[in-house]
């Protein structure tokens, strides 16, 4: 390939490269964006659904929990009305 091929592409990368000059976003453009921005927001925050969806699976956990707790009291009166312990049961 002669060298003056390989100079024309280089100045061609070298011209794609160049960024596009800043233009100030006009009035009507900021408002169009600003109210999609707006619209992804409220999508993406369901507010208070979500909130009693949380507060709901926060009360199923320490229901849970205070289930297992009740089970292993009930588990160890009955390992010491009948006297035995850890050991008896490795």
């Amino acid at each position: 390939m002669p060298l003056a091929d390989k100079s024309f592409r280089n100045r061609k990368v070298l011209q794609s490269d160049r960024r596009l000059p800043n233009v100030p976003m006009g009035d009507q453009r900021f408002r169009q964006l600003m109210s999609e921005m707006g619209a992804a927001f409220a999508q993406a925050d369901d507010g208070e659904e979500k909130r009693r969806q949380v507060r709901e699976r926060e009360r199923q956990h320490e229901l849970w929990l205070a289930q297992r707790e009740a089970a292993i009291i009930e588990i160890v009166a009955t390992m010491h009305r009948h006297g035995l312990s850890i050991e008896d049961l490795t």
